[in-house]
């Protein structure tokens, strides 16, 4: 049986899972293999799942030579294997992230190759997916221990816990990666229950979150992981405008959260929105400050040297704000 080693392009996608391996093993053995396994000068660019099952089933793959049709490797993964496979997010993150740091050795421009993105602006744009994700993939990569990179790969863990979590001490991550992705989806599943039984929101929410927290002795990954299976199981939200139709057919007053990070409201006098626009930021930033569960000298010590200059930017224009308003809030109310 003929034998051809990966191309590296073809090893920018993760593997199929067990189920999905399974299927096609159960596939080819039934039917043969359909596809054919694509073959660039002399290594697999595109097919490696397939040879896999034709070496286990002892069946000679049908494979094409696309060496003198070829444009660039990794691209050409890219293009074949996005709508192929139903990624996460935080797997094209990852994929991104290896096609950033793709072999500087391949061809360059002028010898029949398309140009490779190497940038991380191109590289999330063709994975579709945020530049903020592709950092966070790249992390992960230099950092995590390759369980850790598996369990992303596999559609296990979001990539901005493991970016968390590779910050760690290898040996630190081992033991948050022991619970397992059953375990954390049964702890947002309680999560939601209790918080939808309770018929809250804002702080109480939070409460109950850090009540079950600690039932159940989630460590700080831990937790984010868990509200991370809560937001991958919520209802996606509105657009904007979806936002505001919805309003404008609910009750008088009912404000809908959109994928902007804002309530909307029933269009109405432009003066009045603006003014609930107000409200509605001027509540969020109270609301967070006034609940922050740590005092000051506790927040000073959890801010990373990298956010310093923004940190400086934020506090020169909050407090300002904030003692004027305090200031005028109290003369308002004597």
């Amino acid at each position: 049986m003929s034998h051809y080693p990966l191309h590296p392009a073809a090893e920018i996608f993760p593997e199929m899972d067990a189920s999905a391996l399974a299927a096609l093993t159960a596939d080819i053995a039934a039917h043969g293999q359909r596809e054919p396994i694509l073959i660039l000068d002399g290594q697999v660019i595109d097919g490696r799942c397939r040879l896999q099952v034709c070496e286990q089933l002892g069946i000679e793959p049908l494979v094409r030579d696309v060496s003198a049709e070829m444009g660039d490797p990794y691209v050409l993964a890219v293009s074949l294997n996005l709508h192929r496979r139903h990624l996460t997010e935080s797997q094209r993150a990852t994929v991104a992230a290896r096609l950033e740091s793709a072999d500087p050795g391949r061809p360059q421009k002028g010898a029949n190759w398309h140009d490779l993105p190497v940038t991380r602006d191109d590289a999330a744009k063709l994975l579709n997916v945020g530049v903020r994700s592709v950092a966070r993939a790249a992390k992960v990569l230099q950092d995590g221990i390759p369980e850790l990179v598996a369990a992303v790969d596999q559609g296990q863990v979001a990539v901005s816990t493991a970016a968390d979590l590779a910050r760690l001490p290898a040996e630190t991550q081992r033991e948050v990666l022991t619970r397992n992705p059953d375990e954390i989806r049964a702890i947002a599943r309680e999560v939601k229950e209790r918080i939808t039984a309770a018929g809250v929101c804002g702080p109480s929410a939070v409460r109950i979150f850090d009540r079950i927290a600690k039932e159940q002795d989630l460590s700080g990954i831990e937790q984010c992981s868990v509200v991370e299976a809560i937001k991958a199981d919520a209802p996606a939200l509105p657009t904007p405008s979806e936002a505001k139709r919805i309003a404008a057919q609910g009750k008088p007053g009912l404000a809908v959260l959109a994928t902007d990070g804002r309530y909307h409201t029933a269009p109405a006098d432009p003066a009045e929105e603006a003014r609930l626009e107000r409200w509605m930021r001027l509540r969020e930033g109270l609301e967070s400050l006034a609940t922050v569960p740590f005092p000051p000298s506790e927040a000073l010590t959890s801010i990373p040297a990298y956010q310093q200059r923004n940190v400086t930017e934020w506090l020169s224009r909050a407090v300002p704000f904030l003692h004027e308003l305090h200031q005028l809030w109290s003369q308002h109310h004597a």
